[in-house]
């Protein structure tokens, strides 16, 4: 057979298949997303998959336009699969927006999809917690997210020596920026600034000479982004530095002042080069980042005021984050924290005999209602049984055979200790 003609087993390139052990680990992670959204009082959503192109590129800046999964066009509409929840939920929100009690806290989590380029922690088709939250425009909202995000990592099992959260607020940024560049350039020098990270120093000044920017503006840029650290000390610096930001930009201070004020500082730096690529953003942004940056930011999100009014709803405040799942996990793993997956049954059920099988089946029916229960379906041999229910790291092995149900009393063996009881069940 040509090789051009053999069937692929991989999955298809950026995406993965989820075993039994992965996802397992996976299930354990979106337990505790969904627990602690829960306790914060967001209710679960979900929107389709597909959404029309239109909604998906409204404001999502020409990066994302281009990641975004188009389906073969049937008829007159051009839908593509989502790229995230924000966007969706969004819409989901506006066509009821008259009836909905604010605020509105909503959570959702489902997989998502971007044509980029597959690396460590990247991939075409992952998965997402996303929680959003319309109708609160005042800094405790801001506050109640970045808390949400501290209390899932924390339940993760991880602390402020693994993680840390980078905040910052795009009317300061932007305010800072027009000091040195004109305002049609914001959202481009703004994604520029959103992916310093991945460019080198040469890269990085390449961009922005790219897109017009001299040598001393480029300067100006580089100055103002420096600043990070504690936010009442980068606060501080900032005041002291750029004494003639607009008053707009003041506001931008004045609610990264309430919101810092209602977070544990131990958890959150402030730093002006946190952008945010999507264009959507209005005010508070953030990332959530392992203390080491090793990996990518395991989060992100912030407010976007603007998008209930763009999508043809009433004007209406907006914030919200996304953790994703598969950063997340590598984040864990390094940390050592990552949950086990629990896979064993309680009780594998050996069958001596073919007699007694009707038997052992009903027995297994009944524990099921408490535990987790396997049993031959092989007809294997008694050892053969044993061999297996070890494979399958089973608890507990209970032998089923003539004389168990004669007596209704079976031998219970205990795969770790290996000892045996006599049980009636």
């Amino acid at each position: 057979m040509k090789e051009e003609h053999k069937m692929r087993y991989q999955a298809p390139k950026g995406m993965e298949d989820y075993y039994a052990e992965q996802k397992a680990v996976q299930q354990k992670i979106f337990n505790v997303f969904r627990d602690v959204a829960t306790r914060y009082g967001y209710l679960e959503v979900d929107t389709p998959a597909m959404e029309s192109f239109a909604i998906l590129s409204a404001k999502s800046g020409e990066e994302i336009k281009q990641q975004i999964f188009m389906i073969e066009k049937r008829g007159s509409e051009e839908l593509g699969l989502r790229f995230d929840l924000t966007v969706p939920i969004t819409r989901m929100f506006v066509s009821r927006q008259k009836e909905l009690v604010k605020p509105v806290k909503w959570f959702s989590i489902g997989p998502m999809w971007r044509y980029e380029a597959p690396q460590k922690g990247r991939l075409r088709e992952f998965s997402q917690l996303s929680v959003e939250m319309f109708g609160s425009d005042r800094p405790e909202a801001d506050a109640e997210l970045l808390n949400l995000i501290i209390d899932i990592m924390k339940g993760l099992g991880l602390t402020d020596k693994d993680f840390f959260i980078k905040i910052n607020n795009r009317k300061l940024l932007e305010g800072i920026l027009l000091t040195a560049i004109k305002k049609e350039q914001l959202e481009e020098v703004t994604r520029v600034i959103d992916k310093k990270n991945k460019l080198t120093d040469e890269e990085f000044e390449q961009e922005l000479l790219d897109l017009g920017l001299d040598n001393f503006k480029i300067q100006r840029i580089r100055h103002a982004i420096q600043f990070n650290g504690k936010p009442s000390k980068v606060l501080k610096e900032i005041r002291k530095h750029f004494a003639d930001i607009p008053e707009e930009t003041k506001a931008g201070i004045t609610e990264m002042v309430n919101i810092c004020s209602l977070v544990d500082e131990r958890y959150v730096v402030l730093d002006l080069s946190v952008a945010r690529g999507l264009a959507y953003y209005t005010g508070t942004v953030f990332e959530v980042f392992d203390k080491q940056e090793k990996f990518r930011s395991m989060a992100g999100g912030g407010r976007y005021d603007q998008m209930v009014e763009l999508f043809g709803g009433e004007k209406c405040p907006a914030t919200g984050f996304a953790i994703g799942e598969a950063v997340t996990t590598l984040v864990l793993k390094e940390c050592n924290k990552l949950p086990e997956p629990e896979l064993e049954p309680d009780y594998f059920i050996a069958i001596v005999s073919d007699d007694v099988r009707p038997d052992a089946l009903k027995l297994a029916q009944k524990l099921r209602k408490k535990y987790k229960v396997d049993t031959d379906l092989m007809g294997r041999k008694l050892k053969k049984q044993f061999d297996y229910a070890n494979s399958i790291s089973a608890k507990k092995v209970i032998v089923v055979g003539p004389d168990e149900v004669k007596a209704k009393q079976f031998t219970v063996k205990d795969m770790k200790t290996g000892k045996e009881e006599k049980k009636k069940f």
